[in-house]
């Protein structure tokens, strides 16, 4: 897209609207991908002690496997993580754009955010980015 000409990276609108249109595409890939991966079988190996099973059962049940629980009890209150994680968290921006992008959207495209395409393919997000980026350059 930056050798066509579609993206100009040194423009944050267009940064803006290509994490809004491809984040949350490629966060389902991801997604899809970890539970395929968690939910297959690792078989076991001849030659070579390595661990099998499936990773999902193996996180859930690992007294099935010969394990025990390795999790281990924070000392202190709930009150104290929530402190802790409100201090120090960075939340990530909602739909993958800075929190004060979408309401430009919103207003420039007199949409709310609900109301906008999700893309479902590389061809949906690519449209959109070249769809939205027109609007605002003309903005």
């Amino acid at each position: 897209m930056v050798d066509s000409g579609l993206l100009r990276i040194d423009d944050p609108v267009h940064l803006e609207c290509l994490r809004f249109c491809f984040i949350p595409l490629i966060q389902h890939g991801l997604n899809y991908f970890t539970h395929l991966w968690n939910s297959h079988r690792i078989r076991q190996q001849r030659h070579m002690e390595a661990p099998n099973g499936i990773p999902t059962v193996k996180y859930y049940q690992p007294e099935a496997y010969g394990t025990r629980e390795f999790l281990i009890r924070l000392s202190c209150e709930l009150e104290t993580i929530d402190r802790i994680q409100e201090r120090y968290f960075v939340k990530e921006p909602q739909f993958g754009s800075k929190d004060g992008f979408i309401p430009v959207l919103e207003h420039v495209c007199d949409m709310q955010r609900e109301q906008l395409p999700t893309p479902v393919s590389i061809e949906s997000a690519t449209f959109l980015f070249l769809a939205l980026t027109e609007i605002l350059d003309g903005y």
